[in-house]
């Protein structure tokens, strides 16, 4: 169960970002639904398993997107493996503000890797500082999304969490 939703989650998230994130914007502000689901199943799973949906949903978002190819994925991969790092394991659940706050930071995180890789790789960038703003606006728009999403990956993690300790994940 574990595997298929480590599937379809970061897939549908992806599939989203590219249809409904544009309609749900507030201003520049669009929230990274990606790395919402990602930064909050590493929260609630663990770094391993954030680190698969990050890759996934950013390959994807980045297929449809028709940005460089990987680089979404590569900027989503430090700040979701981050935040799912923690000393007391999975076993002790975030709180759900301190959760949400972390999604924001590694949506932030992303957000500027990204338009790091795209000044990198030549990619089109009309202002940077405008660009860090967008991206700030928008880790914001995904942590206050993390309010709601994040307690749901608390309770999926649960409910799959027997599934996970007998290595069907």
């Amino acid at each position: 169960m574990r595997f298929v939703l480590g599937v379809l989650i970061p897939l549908a998230a992806a599939l989203l970002q590219g249809t409904v994130a544009p309609l749900i914007a507030v201003g520049g502000a669009r929230p990274s639904l990606p790395i919402l689901v990602a930064a909050s199943w590493s929260i609630a799973a663990g770094a391993r398993e954030g680190v698969w949906w990050a890759f996934l949903g950013g390959i994807v978002s980045d297929l449809i997107s028709g940005g460089p190819l990987g680089a979404f994925a590569l900027a989503s991969l430090p700040p979701v493996a981050a935040v799912g790092l923690r000393e007391g394991g999975p076993g002790r659940p975030t709180a759900i503000l301190p959760g949400a706050v972390l999604v924001g930071l590694a949506a932030l995180a992303a957000g500027l890797i990204y338009i790091g890789i795209l000044a990198i790789t030549g990619g089109a960038i009309s202002s940077a500082p405008l660009a860090a703003g967008t991206a700030v606006a928008s880790a914001v728009y995904t942590g206050l999304l993390a309010l709601a999403i994040y307690p749901v990956a608390r309770l999926l993690r649960r409910a799959t969490e027997k599934q996970g300790a007998l290595g069907v994940w």
